[in-house]
């Protein structure tokens, strides 16, 4: 079996994917009826963008040698960074006033800098299957 290479993304990617099962449960029985639709959607939706962001960082962990590894850590941390920026303020702007009673406003252009970082680590991986030419 294939070692894990990335042992603290790997480890990171575990606790992430922990904490999206309990938001997932907590907007299913936590905070139905306590927020507007509009809310609970979006706090559903990173909630699926965390879980997927997890999933690829795992399936990283495990990447071929053919991958250039330094831009394979790099796109994992860009999702890292990512998640914690873009569904982080998710979280929180969707549940401010109904369940924390804090007004979070300030929080809003986070989400779309989250966003720019996990489409960034995206590039960074395509990048990673890149080979690196040879210098003569």
């Amino acid at each position: 079996m294939e070692q894990v290479k990335y042992r603290t993304q790997f480890i990171t990617a575990g606790c992430m994917g922990l904490i999206a099962v309990v938001f997932g449960a907590f907007s299913a029985h936590g905070l139905e009826g306590r927020l507007d639709e509009s809310s609970l959607n979006s706090f559903k939706t990173a909630v699926e963008y965390q879980f997927y962001h997890v999933l690829a960082i795992l399936i990283m962990c495990f990447a071929p040698e053919q991958l250039r590894a330094n831009l394979v850590r790099l796109s994992m941390n860009l999702f890292i960074i990512g998640i914690v920026l873009f569904c982080g303020s998710i979280y929180l702007l969707s549940t401010s006033g109904e369940v924390h009673q804090m007004q979070l406003d300030f929080l809003g252009p986070i989400t779309p800098v989250g966003g720019a970082i996990l489409i960034s680590g995206w590039f960074v991986l395509i990048v990673s299957a890149i080979p690196e030419r040879k210098k003569n």
